[in-house]
């Protein structure tokens, strides 16, 4: 950009330039301090707004000196339920918010990393869940550009029919910053289908629901060898769930297959009311 200097004609008609007077300075381009102090304030609060942690994950996050412990017997427990899948008849396991959350903070980190690390959002980290009547608390923190902040949904979850259940976002956000519900109920399906579940999402009124159905490759196990594919197997279905104060319920059925005359698992029966 050009800049003009002010000129004044001689007496012999010379041009000459124009001193500034004494005391005159040129003027620059300052910000006003009350936009200053509105900017670094919209910045802070931001900041703020995403790093706060919601409260629930502020009451589970810490672990107690038994979390070693409390792991090692949720490790038992689910090694139990497995065992009484294979078993003909009815099976059930409860299981405490405080377990799950010492197991995710003591023995995933070290035993299973490879399902935190980073992700498209950042690093995550320290996950915890915590259960009240028919809603699950998840929240797992997310470090990015040297920021941490907690990522988290309130999701209400149901059976509707043994081995498909009904996941809904009541609410969803990073620290205190709302998110939209479809996105993460979206991205729930997305995860839940590179595990191997099929999912489907759906509109019902003014929500969106994701319908997660357990599929037939997964509740079949066979009891003979790998080279014996025609022997009788076991199938196994979740037929009822509960979501309590710090507790997760679930209960269901194992039965004897022979797929020589039911090479097809039949249609699963609704849930019990």
């Amino acid at each position: 950009m050009s800049t003009v200097a002010a000129t004044a004609e001689r007496p012999d008609g010379q041009e000459q330039p124009v001193r500034p007077a004494a005391g005159c300075r040129i003027r620059r381009r300052w910000l006003p301090p009350a936009i200053v102090g509105g900017l670094l304030a919209l910045l802070l609060t931001g900041g703020l707004v995403v790093t706060t942690p919601p409260a629930f994950y502020r009451r589970v996050v810490g672990l107690g000196s038994d979390a070693e412990a409390l792991a090692g017997r949720f490790v038992t427990e689910a090694a139990a339920v497995v065992a009484a899948v294979d078993r003909e008849g009815p099976w059930g396991v409860e299981m405490s918010q405080h377990a799950i959350n010492a197991w995710l903070g003591y023995d995933l980190p070290r035993n299973h990393p490879e399902l935190l690390g980073r992700s498209a959002w950042g690093r995550l980290s320290r996950p915890r869940v915590e259960f009240a009547p028919k809603l699950a608390r998840i929240g797992i923190e997310v470090t990015a550009w040297g920021v941490t902040a907690v990522a988290w949904a309130e999701v209400e979850v149901s059976l509707r029919a043994a081995n498909q259940f009904v996941l809904t976002v009541r609410r969803a956000g990073l620290g205190s910053l709302p998110l939209p519900r479809d996105a993460v109920l979206r991205e729930c399906g997305n995860r839940m289908a590179k595990a191997g579940l099929e999912t489907d999402m759906q509109r019902f009124r003014d929500r969106s629901l994701l319908l997660v159905t357990i599929p037939e490759q997964l509740v079949d196990r066979s009891t003979g060898a790998a080279e014996e594919p025609r022997q009788p197997g076991r199938r196994w279905q979740i037929e009822s769930l509960r979501l309590d104060e710090a507790a997760l319920t679930l209960a269901g059925r194992s039965r004897s297959v022979d797929r020589r005359q039911d090479p097809k698992p039949r249609p699963a029966r609704p849930a019990p009311r």
